[in-house]
């Protein structure tokens, strides 16, 4: 079983539903550390990824990556475990907005789409529901394991509408069957409105881009859209940084739209962030799409 598949059990969240989020939190790393104990070849993975880039790492990182990993997945289920009006309190209190929101207001003020590009790092889970509760029109680009998830997904998103205290969240799914995913993700920017979805996934369109010295196959295809949407379009890499306190941090990075050099300019700021959070980093835990080892 998969540490995702273990932390997503129907068996855990029937134990955690409707328990404090601070509860759910220890839960989870409880189960999760076990988890890892169970299955040591997974830390074999987080080391190994480590050393191909060069690294150095202490048991202490790694005890630390784990724990970051596990978080994601506590940020992931969190919506489902809790009442809405409890998850909209957790974001209020703990978000830390810096200048994001006028970012985006500046940009839409000119008349602007947003793509918001974002990756597997930090709070990523908690973007979307943050912004919608700003009411702005938020759009996500996702993809669902199993047609269950898809379907809990799009009945989250209804019933945080419902209740008032979230706008509209959009739900655009990658890879389902009938869906031109391209096309709806340059519709939403045609309206000027914010799409959110990420740019370090590797898929056909990807391309060869640097990343702590090594290469590694990314962009999602994302300057491919932006060229076929034809408008102008302000770029973000949006980052939920995890801090103290169990607070976190949304930090808008600008990206130059029209440039050459867009993806490689959004791994440089992923390569920032990541060297001042290395353990917060979840790819740690995954199948790097390296394209040469470079060493």
């Amino acid at each position: 079983m998969s540490l995702s598949s273990c932390l997503q059990s129907q068996d855990i969240l029937k134990t955690v539903c409707g328990s404090s989020p601070a509860y759910i939190r220890d839960y989870f790393i409880e189960k999760g550390m076990t988890w890892f104990q169970e299955n040591p070849q997974e830390t074999g993975v987080i080391t190994a990824n480590l050393s191909r880039f060069g690294i150095r790492y202490s048991a202490g990182l790694v005890h630390s990556i784990k724990q970051h990993i596990i978080l994601h997945y506590f940020e992931k289920v969190l919506p489902v475990c809790i009442p809405i009006e409890k998850h909209h309190a957790f974001l209020s209190e703990n978000v830390k907005m810096g200048n994001a929101l006028e970012q985006l207001e500046n940009a839409r003020s000119d008349g602007k789409g947003v793509l918001l590009a974002v990756a597997h790092f930090g709070g990523v889970e908690c973007i979307v529901p943050t912004l919608a509760m700003f009411r702005l029109p938020i759009h996500a680009a996702l993809r669902y394991t199993t047609e269950h998830f898809s379907e809990m997904a799009h009945m989250q998103a209804a019933k945080m509408e419902e209740s008032g205290l979230y706008g509209p969240i959009h739900i655009i799914e990658i890879g389902k069957p009938g869906s031109v995913t391209a096309l709806e993700m340059a519709a939403v920017l045609r309206k000027k409105e914010i799409m959110v979805t990420v740019f370090d996934e590797k898929n056909e369109y990807s391309k060869p881009v640097k990343l702590l010295g090594k290469t590694v196959s990314g962009g999602s295809g994302l300057d491919k859209i932006l060229r076929f949407t034809n408008t102008q379009v302000a770029v973000f890499n949006a980052f939920m940084v995890r801090g103290e306190n169990h607070t976190y941090h949304l930090r808008l990075m600008p990206v130059d739209s029209e440039s050459p050099d867009l993806i490689q300019t959004m791994y440089h700021n992923l390569e920032a962030v990541i060297t001042e959070n290395i353990a917060q980093w979840y790819y740690l835990h995954e199948e790097i799409p390296f394209i040469t080892r470079e060493d």
